[in-house]
């Protein structure tokens, strides 16, 4: 049995960690780990650690800070004071500044109401830093924990501790069990506290999944939408510059098939293993997915883009992106009427591809829009958050400018066959 006492570690067996990945997403089914010493004094990148950028959106993303309290959780720490005998329990959530108990059960009434304290109260902060699992017999002799505000104002003596991770693995709190007087926690207790832990994950990767579940619903009755209209807007226009049923039909068939690779460029999930190898020139995405909207005349669409070779998922990002782009531009901006045009143009530095959506020549636009549609977040929710990007987009009268940029690592280099 590997015990700790008095801020002193003894041998521990290693027990082994064990995850299930969905997607992108892991959740820890059974990860009982050492049961591992507090440091002696904070690592030198501590602060660096709760404040990295990745870690911070995966905690929002869960968006537990500040909600309310929900029995799916306190059931847990319910559980977790039964069965160790303890007089408290937290699922304790930490940013960069302070801990918040989305769960608590034996919390004094004061700090209930509360629900989080600053980092200068909290021994959670450390089980995030370090991402595992970390324990102390007794607080008041340990070099790093004695000067803890927990100690004297909570009388926080005895602590075990598990990391809780957000659906993409990272740390972002700890389900803890404290004790008032000194104690020696057991393996048996690390394999309780562990797949209690593994409860709160699975209830944080279900919401993911059904969130995720719930813009997909929304992504595609938009889709289903902008289907209707442009077909229809396509089938009018298309009539208008034909002069015979045969010439219209022709026309409008190249579109729609056009239009059809669109989609399968941009169906989330359905074409992935496909899409995972299949690459396309940065031109030739713009061109077919533009190409559909162009209801009379090639000159009315314009690029001047870097010469470079896309694939895997930066393929269906930037489709999408473009796709709502230039189905915003057909239903309300330049490609609506017969003299709009657009013009695509790229820069490409060490760090950074910058592509520039100007349109002009269609409907004045005398300010902007005090409400964004759906297709407009998609674009922001696609650049920012999938690509690491970013979105800036400029209204004038003459039509709209949409400036993306996006680092140069999602983008795959165009491969020299000479240099091979």
């Amino acid at each position: 049995m590997s015990v700790l006492r008095g801020g002193r570690r003894r041998p521990a067996r290693q027990v082994s960690k064990t995850s299930r990945y969905r997607g992108a997403a892991r959740v820890n089914i059974q990860k009982s780990q050492d049961i591992t010493e507090f440091p002696s004094a904070p690592s030198a990148d501590h602060e660096e650690r709760l404040s990295d950028p990745e870690r911070l959106l995966a905690l929002a993303e869960t968006e537990i800070m500040d909600s309310p309290p929900e029995d799916v959780f306190d059931r847990a720490a319910r559980l977790a004071t039964t069965a160790l005998g303890v007089p408290l329990g937290l699922a304790s959530f930490v940013d960069d500044r302070r801990q918040f108990f989305k769960a608590q059960c034996g919390l004094p009434e004061a700090e209930a109401a509360k629900r989080e304290t600053p980092l200068s109260h909290s021994f959670c902060q450390y089980v995030v830093a370090h991402d595992r699992t970390l324990a102390v017999s007794d607080a008041r002799d340990h070099p790093l924990l004695r000067s803890n505000g927990a100690v004297s104002d909570m009388d926080v003596i005895a602590y075990l501790g598990v990391p809780i991770h957000a659906p993409g693995g990272q740390s972002i709190g700890s389900f803890c069990a404290i004790d008032d007087k000194p104690r020696t926690w057991s393996e048996r207790d690390v394999e309780v506290m562990t797949d209690l832990a593994g409860m709160v994950e699975t209830e944080l990767q279900l919401r993911h999944e059904r969130d995720a579940m719930e813009t997909l619903a929304r992504e595609l009755n938009h889709r289903v939408k902008n289907l209707f209209s442009i077909v229809g807007g396509m089938v009018t226009l298309t009539a208008r510059s034909s002069e015979t049923p045969s010439e219209m039909a022709q026309v409008l068939q190249g579109r729609l098939s056009a239009l059809d690779w669109a989609h399968s460029m941009i169906s989330p999930a359905l074409s992935e293993g496909d899409l995972a190898t299949r690459s396309i020139d940065l031109r030739a995405l713009v061109e077919r997915l533009v190409q559909p909207h162009l209801t009379s005349g090639a000159d009315r669409l314009g690029i001047d883009v870097p010469d470079l070779e896309l694939s895997g998922r930066v393929v269906t990002d930037l489709a999408l992106v473009i796709h709502e782009l230039a189905t915003n531009a057909a239903k309300y901006g330049a490609l609506s009427g017969p003299e709009g045009r657009v013009d695509v143009s790229g820069t490409l530095d060490e760090t950074t591809l910058e592509v520039i959506w100007r349109e002009a020549g269609g409907p004045d636009i005398p300010e902007a829009p005090s409400e964004t549609g759906f297709g407009s977040r998609l674009i922001e929710l696609t650049i920012v958050r999938q690509m690491n990007g970013g979105l800036e987009t400029t209204w004038h009268r003459s039509g709209v400018v949409h400036c993306l940029t996006v680092p140069r690592t999602v983008i795959a280099p165009k491969v020299d066959p000479s240099a091979s």
